[in-house]
């Protein structure tokens, strides 16, 4: 990648001072103009950043030799994109209303949840389904939490209202019990293989406190579990009806999972409609990324933005700023899915790269933030990117006072402030973007999820890795599970682990 001539250029340009002064870069004619984009709902300002025409252009080419433009077109064809499992990556045809998948899929969705909704599914109590509990981690939770929150809180109470249940952690899981009303309670395990560990721990944590319960009768026509899976046999295996099990497509990545069937609490607490438009959204995106020229293409100029910072000037960390209450769970979101799609030190050839690839994500809502780590951004010798989120259509005084504070980040950041007491001076100079949505509508927040996710995807193509496998993820795992097997079988002295892993798990059984 290094020897690639596009790539030196852009090196040699980086290394150019002015390019990392605003004040220089604001000389240019028509800036403002230039370095900003609009996509149905999404308004999209660069014009903030340490950016000029002649490294967006390169930039635009590192692009087109990396072999971009087949790349996009071989996501949405359905071939093999995942050269690790040797898999499409099908999420997109979840919400292209031309595809069976996407017929398939809301057909599933939309039949169970009528049946849930009207009382014709019952509880293994007998009981109406009044609340749902969703136990998944990572894709399984991240998506449909983030969505949830977007679409119901502070806008109109949920249809029927979803907690979410992810860590193996015994204090969350009684302060659960302690909030729900467990006999009209439907407990929705979503898992991918189903075999995560986590979320098993917590389903069998959840069969046992339900088995307590005097009048627990589960059967084929009332049951107070459910899954979601791409796994049907094991899910049956380990007791769920198969009427109450919702199959997914092993293509459909986990991270990528929102718009399938692990969608399910989305549908319930925001309603069919909600979540169709959800779809909608995203599909206006698909079509911006699959159609629009890499210099008209938001998805595509915000990777190569993240590339910019990241290989070229330099930059190690990113971070997402929501300015609005509704998507608070977007950083952790963007968290999960750039740092586990792109966090890789192999290329798809399997050799190991001489490059950085994912930068470290942060961030917060925007107003708490500005009371945390703002500081750092202002006064701190690093600089980072920064991606603004606002919210325009609203009805509150409150909101607007976000909104001005938002723009005045982004502001400050840039100019700066000079004074005479030279630790109160602030140097400015420091780049961001700002991402403003026309609303909060379903629509909105679809395209808003589906243009990060195609980023992400841009990335790993000009990186040459693969951004559906995640075989780092499953290292702690396997460890973990060895020496949990040990301990219980009393054969630790037969595993090579270092002195410190060896002391520590003496401490933990002691």
């Amino acid at each position: 990648m290094r020897n690639n001539p596009i790539w030196q250029q852009l090196t040699l340009h980086a290394q150019k001072t002015k390019l990392k002064d605003l004040s220089h870069l604001w000389q240019q004619p028509d800036r403002h103009n230039k370095l900003t984009f609009e996509s149905k709902n999404i308004y999209l300002d660069l014009s903030k950043n340490w950016i000029d025409d002649e490294a967006l252009n390169h930039l635009c080419e590192l692009a087109s030799q990396a072999g971009l433009k087949e790349a996009i077109k071989k996501l949405f064809n359905a071939e093999v994109v995942n050269t690790t499992d040797q898999l499409a990556a099908t999420h997109t045809t979840l919400r292209d209303p031309a595809h069976p998948n996407h017929r398939n899929n809301t057909k599933a969705l939309f039949s169970l949840a009528d049946a849930v909704s009207t009382g014709q599914i019952k509880t293994a109590f007998g009981k109406q389904v009044k609340q749902l509990v969703n136990i998944g981690i990572g894709g399984s939770y991240l998506g449909p939490r983030l969505v949830v929150e977007s679409l119901t809180e502070l806008q109109s109470e949920s249809r029927i209202p979803v907690y979410f249940a992810a860590s193996v952690d015994d204090s969350l899981i009684n302060q659960l019990f302690q909030s729900i009303d467990i006999e009209h309670c439907l407990f929705c395990i979503s898992s991918k293989s189903f075999s995560t560990v986590e979320t098993l721990m917590n389903a069998r944590a959840i069969q046992t406190k339900l088995k307590e319960i005097s009048g627990y009768q589960p059967t084929q026509e009332q049951s107070s579990l459910m899954a979601i899976t791409a796994n049907t046999k094991r899910a049956i295996e380990v007791g769920i009806p198969k009427c109450m099990v919702l199959p997914f497509d092993a293509s459909v990545g986990g991270r990528f999972s929102l718009w399938s069937a692990i969608g399910f609490p989305i549908v319930l607490a925001a309603g069919k409609e909600q979540f169709q438009a959800l779809l909608h959204g995203a599909h206006e995106m698909d079509l911006h990324f699959r159609n629009k020229p890499f210099t008209e293409n938001i998805p595509v100029l915000m990777a190569l933005m993240s590339i910019w910072y990241r290989n070229f000037m330099g930059l190690s960390a990113y971070s997402c700023l929501p300015y609005d209450a509704r998507l608070r769970s977007l950083p952790k979101w963007l968290q999960q899915l750039m740092m586990e799609s792109t966090g890789k030190m192999h290329n798809v050839k399997g050799e190991v790269i001489d490059y950085p690839t994912t930068p470290w994500v942060f961030g917060d809502h925007g107003q708490l933030s500005q009371h945390a780590f703002f500081q750092a951004f202002h006064q701190g010798v690093d600089a980072l990117p920064l991606d603004f989120i606002g919210v325009l259509e609203h009805n509150s005084p409150a909101q607007d006072f976000l909104l001005y504070n938002m723009i005045a980040q982004g502001a400050a950041l840039m100019r700066g402030k000079e004074e005479d007491h030279s630790m109160k001076g602030c140097p400015g100079n420091k780049p961001s973007t700002t991402i403003l949505l026309k609303d909060l509508s379903a629509e909105s927040v679809g395209q808003l999820l589906a243009m990060y996710e195609h980023m992400i995807y841009t990335q790993s193509v000009i990186w040459n890795i693969n951004c559906f496998d995640q075989p780092g993820v499953e290292l702690g795992k396997s460890i973990a599970r060895d020496i949990q097997e040990h301990v219980e079988n009393n054969t630790l002295n037969e595993v090579a682990l270092d002195p410190s892993t060896m002391a520590l798990i003496k401490k933990v059984t002691e």
